[in-house]
């Protein structure tokens, strides 16, 4: 009877990475060597600190082998420098060498995809995308287009319209890429200091109207299921309670309760 085929690193990658909502992103960097010997050399990466880098005779080799030392720095038997180091073939002086792009920018993938994926895994609106001035003469044409996700606004030049939003888009995926994430959520920080002061100036306005309104009083029953609910939430448990509890704590501790409710109390 034959053996069952083991997993391919690439599959056992996406199978531990996809419990954790994380996908990996791999890219065709170069390819060396001869014409009739290539050398296909893939990179995979998470974040800016979580790299490794492959190679093999076929891209389905390199990327295999680019997933294996990922595989190999998530569980420590190697550094994330040991998982860069080039690995280049003898005669190198008879090798010539290409950097893969689809286009003239230098930059790999697909960042306009990766960002609008970014923005729906962390629950955000879709980027936007504003075309600034264009310049030069017909032939050597320069445009300006403007990424802006919430608050955050790159820009990306280019000689095409399409160039110019992927570079915006590769400007603006870094930025966020290389912003510390508190989960799904966004950090107080994320708002301009004139969307913080309406945010809660609503909140005080809402807070006056609920202390000057007359609300009827609950019944014994009512004021027993309230309870009930009450103890069972503070004794559930799970991590997106925890962090709920955490945030909502910070939030009113720091921000509002300072600022608005002490003046009316």
């Amino acid at each position: 009877m034959a053996a069952m085929p083991s997993k391919t690193p690439v599959s056992v990658l996406q199978e531990l990475l996809s419990r954790r909502g994380v996908t990996p992103k791999y890219e065709l960097v170069q390819i060396e060597g001869a014409i009739h010997e290539p050398i296909f050399r893939y990179r995979v990466f998470l974040s800016n600190e979580l790299v490794a880098t492959g190679t093999g005779r076929s891209k389905k080799d390199a990327k295999h082998a680019a997933a294996k030392n990922l595989l190999d720095v998530l569980t420590g038997k190697m550094t994330s420098e040991q998982a860069n180091q080039s690995n280049g073939t003898p005669g190198a002086a008879d090798i010539t060498s290409q950097v893969v792009s689809p286009y003239d920018d230098k930059v790999m993938g697909n960042p306009i995809g990766w960002l609008q994926e970014m923005c729906m895994s962390r629950r955000w609106p879709p980027p936007s995308y504003e075309m600034e001035h264009e310049e030069g003469l017909p032939h050597e044409r320069q445009f300006t287009i403007a990424c802006q996700v919430l608050k955050f606004r790159e820009i990306g030049t280019g000689k095409s319209k399409k160039l110019a939003k992927r570079m915006a888009a590769h400007k603006m995926w870094q930025t966020l890429q290389d912003m510390p994430m508190e989960g799904n959520n966004l950090p107080v920080v994320f708002f301009s200091e004139d969307d913080l002061v309406g945010k809660l100036s609503n909140i005080q306005g809402r807070y006056v109207g609920l202390k000057d309104s007359k609300i009827s009083k609950l019944g014994s029953q009512q004021s027993h299921k309230v309870s009930q609910f009450h103890k069972t939430l503070k004794n559930s448990s799970g991590k997106n309670l925890s962090e709920l509890q955490v945030k909502s704590h910070k939030i009113f501790t720091v921000y509002i309760f300072p600022n608005f409710f002490k003046p009316i109390i």
